[in-house]
C-alpha cells in the first residue's frame, strides 16, 4: 500500500482507486447486493446516496476493511458496498459519452478474483462502448453488445450487476455531472481500516469473512429510523437510555429475542409493518390507501415503512415497543384462546401471529384493538380486556353468507375493509376498559360501518349490564359454529318463548344454547332435520325452500335446495324465510325430530311428492346431491342426482 495511506483514512472511491488496486478475493462470495430479491435494500441505498449527491452534502458509508498485499486491496467487508460505487462510478462516467483513456485505467483497478467471467466483464465494461441514453434498459444493451458472451448469464455476479446497474439508471438518470459530485466533490466516503497494521491473523481474516453478510432489512430500516429521529430532533430532550437507538438495541430486542430467537428480525420489521398499517388508514386518502395499504400486507418489493414515519407516529411505535417489552408478564395475560376466530389462527397473543408469520388483515385488526386496549388503559383487567376482544371478535368474522357450501366470506379481507375496521376500533377503542358500558351508552349514528352487527353489539351490551348473569351464555352462543358472534336470531327466538316455563332470560338463552349446540352446531344437519323442515308452516305455506331457488331448464322446474351445512342454514336465517326455523325452534323446546315427524298431520291439499318426503324415512338420504326440483304445480318433485343435470334423466320424479 502507498504509504501515504493509513488505516482509519476517510477515502471516496476514487482516493482508493488512485492508491490501491482493489480485487475482491476468491474467498469472498458473489455480488448478492444486485441479487433482484435484495432490490429494497439496494434501492433505499441508493436512494440515500442520491439524497446527499442533490443536497451536495457529504455522506459517510461504513468501515471497509481487509488486507493490502503489494498494492493491491483485498476487502474483507465492504465488497457489495465497493462493487455498487464502482458500477455508480462507471454509469456516471459512461453517461458523458467515450470514457477517457485515464479515467478507464482508473476504474480498471477494480477487480474481480472470484471468477474469471466477473473479472472479464468488469473490464469490458469499462473499455467497450455502451449508449447510455435513449430507451430501453442498459442491461439489455450489455447483453446485446458482440461482446458479451451468453455464458456470462451464468455468472450470478454478472446478473445481480445488471440489476444494479438498471436501478442506478432509474434512479440517478436526472441527475446532472453526476461524475463530478463523485469524483471531484467526493460527497460518498467510508472509513478504510488495513487489518494488517492492527496485527490480525490470516485465521481471524478468514473467520470474520465467513460472517460477513448483508444488513438485514431491519438493519437498514432500524438505520433509516434513527437518522430520521436525529434530523428531525424527536429525542432532544431524551435521555440517552430512553432514546430509540438505545431500547431498540436493548430492551426492546431482548423481548423479541426472547420470544422469537432466530427470527428477532423478521419480527421487528413485521411488528413495524402492522404498526404503520394501522396507521396509514389514518394518513392517506382513500384512492391511494387501497395501493399502499396491499402492498405493506404482501411485503411487496417496493414497499416503503420509512415514509409514514411522522413524529406523532414514531411515539405511537415508541409506546407500542414499551408495552409489550416492558409489561408485567404475571399481571398482564394477552392470551385469547377462549375467543373462536374460526378461518383465523389467533391462539395465545396475536402479537405470536404478526410476529412469527405473513398475518392476515384479520389478525391485523385483532392486534391492532389489542394494542389499543393496552395504550388506553393504565391498568390491565383481563375481564374487561376479554369483553373488548370477543367484541372486536363479532365485527372481524361478521361477514357475507354464500349458499351451497364453502366458508363465511370473512369481513376483513381487502384493503378497503382493513382501514374500514381499523377506524371503527378507532371509535370503540376509548370505551375499552368497559366496553359493554361504553356501547350501551354509544350513539350508533357517530359510526357508518357494519351498523348492523354495531346494533346487536349494543343489544347484547345492555343485555349483560341489565342481567350480568347472561354474559357466560352470550358467549356461547356467539362461540357456535353456526352463529360466529353473530347472534340476533337466538335473541328473537328467546322473544318468543314463553315466560311462563321459564323464570329469567338466562334459562331461555340455556336452553336455546341446547338445542343449537346439540343440533346445529356440526355437519352434516342431516335429513332428519330437512324432514322436519317440511312439516312447519308460516300462514298454511309449506315453503322453507323458498329460501333459496334457481331453474332446472331441463326440467322446466324450480331448482330448491335442502340445508345440509351450517353455510345453509345461516343463509336462511338471515333472510326474509328465518320464521319456519325460529318456529322449529320452538317445537323443538318441546319434541324431538322423531315425535314432529310421527304427530305430523299433513293437510289435504298438501302435495304428496312432500308428504314422501316427510313420511319415508330415507327418500332423501345420499347419493341425492341436496338439491331438487319442484314443477310450477307443485305435483311432481325430482330429486336430482347431480347440482346440475343437463337432462330429465338427472332426476328422480316423485309424486
Amino acid at each position: 500500500m502507498n504509504s501515504s495511506t493509513a488505516s482509519g483514512e476517510i477515502m471516496s472511491l476514487v482516493d482508493l482507486l488512485t492508491k490501491n488496486k482493489i480485487e475482491i478475493p476468491i474467498i469472498q462470495r458473489d455480488y448478492a447486493q444486485g441479487r433482484k430479491e435484495n432490490s429494497l435494500i439496494r434501492r433505499d441505498f441508493m436512494l440515500t446516496l442520491k439524497s446527499r449527491i442533490l443536497a451536495n452534502k457529504v455522506i459517510k458509508l461504513d468501515f471497509v476493511y481487509g488486507e493490502v498485499i503489494d498494492d493491491v486491496f483485498q476487502p474483507l467487508d465492504g465488497q457489495q458496498r465497493l462493487t455498487t460505487l464502482f458500477l455508480l462510478h462507471w454509469y456516471a462516467i459512461a453517461k458523458k459519452g467515450p470514457i477517457p483513456a485515464e479515467t478507464a485505467g482508473l476504474l480498471s483497478r477494480f477487480t474481480y478474483e472470484t471468477r474469471i467471467s466477473s473479472r472479464d466483464f468488469c473490464n469490458d465494461l469499462i473499455s467497450k462502448s455502451i449508449m447510455i441514453e435513449g430507451n430501453g434498459k442498459i442491461s439489455e444493451k450489455i447483453i446485446d453488445a458482440n461482446w458479451f458472451y451468453l455464458s456470462w448469464k451464468q455468472d450470478p455476479s454478472i446478473n445481480a450487476m445488471l440489476n444494479t446497474i438498471d436501478d442506478i439508471d432509474d434512479i440517478f438518470s436526472d441527475v446532472s455531472d453526476l461524475w463530478a459530485s463523485l469524483a471531484d466533490k467526493k460527497i460518498i466516503r467510508f472509513h478504510f481500516l488495513n487489518l494488517q497494521d492492527l496485527g490480525l491473523s490470516d485465521d481471524l481474516y478468514i473467520k470474520m469473512n465467513a460472517r460477513g453478510k448483508l444488513l438485514t432489512p431491519y438493519e437498514n430500516f432500524k438505520a433509516q429510523i434513527q437518522k430520521l429521529i436525529e434530523e428531525n430532533k424527536w429525542e432532544e430532550n431524551y435521555s440517552q437510555i430512553d432514546k430509540f437507538e438505545f431500547k431498540i438495541d436493548t430492551i426492546w430486542t431482548d423481548f423479541f429475542w426472547f420470544k422469537y430467537r432466530e427470527k428477532t428480525d423478521e419480527a421487528h420489521i413485521k411488528f413495524f409493518t402492522a404498526i404503520i398499517m394501522s396507521k396509514v388508514v389514518f394518513m392517506e386518502p382513500p384512492a391511494e390507501r387501497h395501493n399502499i395499504l396491499q402492498a405493506l400486507n404482501e411485503n411487496a418489493e417496493g414497499r416503503s415503512l420509512l415514509e409514514y414515519i411522522n413524529h406523532d407516529n414514531y411515539e405511537y411505535i415508541y409506546r407500542c415497543y414499551d408495552i409489550y417489552s416492558m409489561g408485567d408478564k404475571e399481571s398482564i395475560n394477552l392470551d385469547i384462546s377462549s375467543i373462536k376466530f374460526w378461518n383465523h389462527d389467533c391462539e395465545g397473543s396475536v402479537l405470536d401471529q404478526i410476529a412469527n408469520n405473513s398475518s392476515s388483515y384479520t389478525q391485523k385488526v385483532i392486534f391492532y384493538a389489542q394494542t389499543e386496549y393496552l395504550i388506553r388503559n393504565e391498568k390491565f383487567n383481563r375481564d374487561a380486556y376479554l369483553n373488548w376482544m370477543r367484541v372486536i371478535r363479532n365485527f372481524v368474522c361478521f361477514g357475507n353468507v354464500y349458499i351451497g357450501g364453502g366458508t363465511r366470506s370473512d369481513l376483513v379481507r381487502d384493503p378497503d375493509s382493513f382501514s374500514s375496521m381499523i377506524a371503527l376500533v378507532n371509535n370503540l377503542a376509548g370505551g375499552s376498559g368497559d366496553i359493554y358500558y361504553f356501547l350501551s351508552n354509544f350513539n350508533a349514528s357517530e359510526v357508518s360501518y357494519r351498523k348492523e352487527q354495531l346494533a346487536e353489539e349494543i343489544n347484547k351490551a345492555k343485555k349483560i349490564l341489565q342481567y350480568p348473569e347472561i354474559r357466560e351464555i352470550i358467549w356461547k352462543l356467539e362461540d357456535l359454529n353456526l352463529f360466529k358472534g353473530r347472534i340476533s336470531f337466538a335473541f328473537d327466538c328467546s322473544d318468543r318463548m314463553s315466560m311462563e316455563k321459564y323464570r329469567t332470560e338466562k334459562d331461555k338463552l340455556e336452553d336455546l344454547y341446547g338445542i343449537f349446540y346439540t343440533l346445529f352446531n356440526n355437519e352434516p344437519l342431516g335429513t332428519d332435520f330437512n324432514r322436519t323442515m317440511f312439516t312447519i308452516d308460516i300462514e298454511g305455506e309449506y315453503k322453507f325452500y323458498d329460501y333459496w331457488w334457481s331453474y332446472w331448464h331441463a326440467g322446466k322446474a324450480y331448482k330448491r335446495k335442502l340445508i345440509l351445512k351450517l353455510n345453509d342454514l345461516e343463509y336462511l336465517i338471515n333472510g326474509e324465510h328465518r320464521v319456519y326455523f325460529l318456529e322449529l325452534l320452538l317445537h323443538l323446546l318441546e319434541k324431538d325430530y322423531k315425535r314432529i315427524i310421527d304427530d305430523f298431520n299433513p293437510p289435504i291439499d298438501m302435495p304428496n311428492w312432500k308428504k314422501r318426503l316427510i313420511k319415508e324415512d330415507g327418500l332423501i338420504d345420499s347419493p341425492f346431491s341436496g338439491f331438487f326440483a319442484v314443477c310450477k304445480e307443485e305435483k311432481t318433485c325430482y330429486l336430482l342426482k347431480t347440482q346440475r343435470p343437463g337432462t330429465i334423466d338427472g332426476g328422480i320424479p316423485i309424486v
